[in-house]
């Protein structure tokens, strides 16, 4: 395996929540960070995984905002 930290892609606009990895991951391996920020996977304000390569945030990121993921491939 190896660990990737990448800028994911997807517009941050204020109202985008859909953002994927530029390659398929290992499920359960991914720490999504809003500018710098861990977010939780299931809490409030947190992400859910959909699927080997997408990730929805619970809440939209403002606009030029940094969205960035730490991952194993």
């Amino acid at each position: 395996m190896v660990t990737i930290f990448r800028v994911l892609a997807g517009v941050v606009d204020g109202v985008n929540v859909n953002f994927e990895t530029p390659a398929p991951y290992y499920p359960g391996s991914v720490r999504v960070f809003v500018d710098g920020q861990l977010k939780m996977q299931g809490f409030e304000d947190g992400w859910i995984e959909l699927g080997y390569n997408r990730v929805q945030l619970l809440d939209p990121p403002e606009e030029g905002s940094t969205v960035q993921a730490y991952f194993w491939v």
